[in-house]
């Protein structure tokens, strides 16, 4: 007994000690105002290659906006990929979550009230400075409501030693684009080599879900499943029309009649091995993992055949818009359910403009992707190649890259439901050769009208 009451006021103790910690606006004991910070382990520590961790480039940060601002206070936590959301959520739901959070576009985060918008707190150069794709991403009813740190853009990528075997300009394609024609007939004659006398395809991409797909129906027009207002546009001529050029493509050896098994370190594993010409979807990125696969072959690590990577385009069915697809994460701004204050909220500001300025993209660099300021891509410029053939295509694609739907959390969850239910288990009897093209929007048809009705 004696113990258990030892225990129990140990316990309320330090419940005491934690609930002292801050007053109730959010002030430590040294009257600092504390802001809280939730964000992921976007990327590991390097030696190798002299390469920091996410989190020390992090702790740069904030030693920098410590320093200017000396009431303020950061607290961080780097969260799991696996729980990291999970307990965002539970922290949201009970009305307490951090100061800032890193997240994708969520509406859901808007309909609680304790998202805030961030125009007021971002002057017109802040603005200007952001790539319009990373305002676009992230602007619901004309408020934006967090800041991109990055673009990530979704490519195509190519074997340019294959690629010019068979004739292709890569320089044009990557200047100007190419029609489904266009890419057909190169892969056509891609899909005609050998190599070490194995079968190469023309192009290759994993079956395991419809993201393919879904790139080629952008461009075939076709931008968005499911709209904002609920309507499902995978049901008509232009969808038959994609599927049966997928369709062509398998049947006549230029992909795998196996597309289907096929995941996505497949797709890579077979790029890497010389079976095809074409695999996607791939990104930036990819343009550092050659680059160190070179290097490891040179220096005998690895076994296999250096490659020459270019990024690609999307091909766009003639007459349509090229469309380039990408998203990207960014940094939100909450209140608490208990409102800390102006004074706080304004704080709490400050600390997210520091955290999403020119120098935080130090963190699209590293992972080798476009930042979403434009004075970050002018300052990171040498480690991302800007000035490469490559380095200009990404630039180029961030002209015309386009969002996803943002759907209300309602919404979401139904698309969703079409998404498990229809398309990802009828697409995959599609690519088995189970279903026709006609079939198989007959079948998406039916689940999404039973869904969204």
């Amino acid at each position: 007994m004696k113990k258990f009451l030892v225990a129990c006021i140990t316990i309320i103790l330090v419940i005491s000690m934690v609930g002292c910690s801050k007053d109730a606006n959010g002030k430590n004991k040294d009257g600092k105002d504390v802001i809280t910070v939730w964000t992921y382990p976007h990327y590991k520590e390097n030696p190798d290659v002299g390469q920091k961790s996410y989190e020390e480039h992090l702790q740069e940060l904030i030693a920098d906006v410590e320093k200017e601002n000396p009431d303020i206070k950061v607290e961080y936590e780097i969260l799991s990929w696996e729980e990291g959301a999970k307990k965002f959520d539970v922290a949201l739901n009970a009305g307490n979550p951090p100061d800032i959070f890193f997240s994708v576009m969520e509406p859901k985060y808007i309909k609680t009230g304790l998202a805030v918008p961030l125009d007021e707190y971002f002057d017109s150069d802040d603005l200007a400075d952001l790539e319009p794709f990373a305002k676009e991403n992230f602007t619901i009813d004309g408020k934006l409501w967090a800041i991109s740190q990055w673009i990530s853009v979704h490519t195509w990528g190519g074997n340019k030693k294959m690629l010019e075997e068979v004739g292709a300009d890569v320089a044009k394609i990557q200047k100007d684009g190419w029609t489904w024609q266009e890419f057909y007939d190169i892969s056509e004659k891609i899909s005609k080599l050998e190599n070490n006398g194995k079968k190469v395809y023309g192009f290759v991409t994993q079956g395991k879900d419809e993201e393919t797909f879904t790139h080629l129906m952008r461009n075939n027009g076709v931008l968005k499943t499911v709209t904002e207002e609920g309507e499902f546009q995978w049901n008509g001529d232009k969808t038959i029309e994609t599927l049966n050029f997928m369709k062509k493509m398998m049947d006549n050896g230029v992909m795998p009649k196996e597309t289907a098994g096929i995941d996505a370190q497949k797709a890579n594993d077979m790029f890497n091995a010389g079976e095809t010409g074409i695999f996607g979807r791939t990104g930036p990125y990819q343009v550092r993992f050659n680059e160190n696969r070179n290097k490891e072959i040179d220096a005998g690590k690895t076994k296999g055949e250096k490659i020459d990577f270019v990024l690609l385009p999307f091909p766009h069915n003639e007459g349509e818009q090229e469309v380039a697809t990408g998203g990207g994460g960014g940094m939100w701004l909450f209140k608490q359910k208990n409102y800390k204050g102006d004074e706080h909220t304004e704080n709490a500001a400050k600390v997210l403009n520091y955290l999403t300025g020119t120098k935080s993209s130090v963190t699209a660099a590293t992972l080798f992707i476009p930042p979403a300021r434009k004075s970050g891509q002018d300052m990171f410029a040498d480690l991302l190649q800007l000035n490469t053939d490559n380095g200009q295509f990404i630039k180029r694609t961030l002209g015309y890259v386009q969002p996803g739907s943002k759907l209300d959390p309602d919404l979401a969850q139904k698309s969703q439901q079409v998404l498990n239910e229809g398309i990802r288990p009828k697409f995959q009897g599609f690519l088995a050769g189970e279903l026709t093209p006609e079939e198989t929007v007959k079948e998406w048809t039916s689940v999404a009208d039973s869904v969204l009705k």
